[in-house]
């Protein structure tokens, strides 16, 4: 999967680096579901990579993952705001018949934005979390601290770890 998206993203130089290392993590916060399915954190890591490699800045890497990982956030928080019912009723297995869902509504009513800390570590939780704490009407304000301090976290542990693999990865 890195080299494939590797080839496809350097075909477009540096802008394209970087647009993917945007793009791929906000979707596939933006996107309930479907996120599940995008590689997000692998292009963060491919981010790191191509940093290692000359490609782009390690600088702009980091900043560029963390805004795709905040502006993803925003949007499911505002998708899951706006759809509240149709979302819910929508999810696999309803409101709470999935494991997924039912996992991160539990999350979410225990720890409120710690949740948010960690669906951003988390896979599906990455792609569920930012909807349903819209969808349960988490206040904007707390949603968006604890979203800004995940990213932060989020997006130079990953970078990073793309930049140390860089000898070993496509470049």
């Amino acid at each position: 999967m890195l080299a494939w998206l590797a080839e496809r993203v350097l075909a477009f130089g540096s802008i394209g680096i970087l647009v993917t290392v945007l793009l791929l993590p906000a979707l596939e916060a933006a996107l309930p579901v479907i996120g599940v399915a995008l590689p997000g954190q692998t292009a963060v890591v491919l981010g790191g990579v191509f940093a290692w490699h000359g490609h782009i800045s390690v600088q702009a890497a980091l900043l560029t993952a963390m805004a795709g990982a905040v502006l993803g956030n925003a949007v499911g928080y505002a998708v899951g705001r706006r759809w509240r019912r149709p979302l819910l009723e929508r999810m696999p297995g309803g409101a709470r018949g999935s494991r997924y869902t039912a996992r991160a509504l539990g999350l979410i009513e225990r720890r409120g934005g710690g949740a948010v800390f960690v669906g951003r570590f988390t896979a599906v939780l990455r792609t569920l979390v930012p909807t349903l704490c819209g969808a349960v009407r988490m206040p904007l304000h707390r949603y968006l601290a604890w979203s800004l301090v995940s990213s932060a976290v989020w997006a130079p542990s990953f970078v990073l770890l793309g930049y140390v693999m860089g000898p070993a990865g496509p470049g």
